[in-house]
């Protein structure tokens, strides 16, 4: 396969999306990857997607910007769905909640309620439609998952979720989503990529 130069999917800022997961300096987060999917993608990255890169930025130090980036090199269908459309994020602030299984018992009635009128096989309350910073991933496909920093061994959180959605242009797998998991301790210890 012929190199292709990266394409952006998305940009946020720290005052938009603040939390715990901004490295110390950093105010910019950018995803961007290769806009091909990847079949035997080299680990960290789920088979079949794309080859992501996550880059922590300062906005001060960002003087330059290319007014003519360079062209990605499709080896598929355009509308294959790794090719976003340019769009705007409004961010929400939302409460995400843990997988039905990890609701601690105190949790209200009401909400455990919820989920098991809603769907008892799936988690309904952690299936906030679009991008998110956090929460809790989507279990709807597979039973939870525990994927481990290759560094020191932590349990990984959920850092950032790409979802599926027309608006954007982007497809991930079967109209599902594409985690990246972060080492809790230090995001410099590299990411584990998942589709969903």
């Amino acid at each position: 396969m012929a190199p292709s130069a990266m394409v952006p999917v998305v940009q946020v800022f720290k005052r938009d999306a603040p939390g715990d997961w901004w490295p110390e300096g950093a105010d910019v987060f950018q995803l961007v990857w290769c806009p091909n999917s990847h079949w035997d993608a080299p680990a960290p990255h789920a088979d079949v997607s794309p080859v992501i890169e996550v880059r922590w930025r300062r906005a001060a130090d960002v003087t330059r910007v290319l007014a003519q980036p360079p062209k990605p090199v499709r080896h598929e269908d355009d509308g294959y769905g790794f090719s976003p459309r340019p769009c705007t994020l409004t961010p929400v602030h939302l409460t995400d909640f843990p997988y039905p299984d990890e609701l601690p018992e105190e949790f209200p009635p009401a909400v455990r309620r919820l989920v098991e009128e809603t769907d008892p096989e799936g988690d309904v309350i952690t299936r906030v439609a679009g991008n998110k910073f956090g929460g809790g991933p989507t279990w709807h496909l597979t039973e939870p998952t525990e994927f481990r920093c290759r560094s020191c061994d932590a349990v990984l959180a959920l850092l950032f979720t790409i979802a599926s959605h027309s608006t954007t242009g982007i497809t991930v797998g079967r109209w599902g989503d594409l985690r990246i998991f972060a080492c809790p301790h230090d995001v410099g210890h590299g990411y584990w990529f998942d589709v969903h």
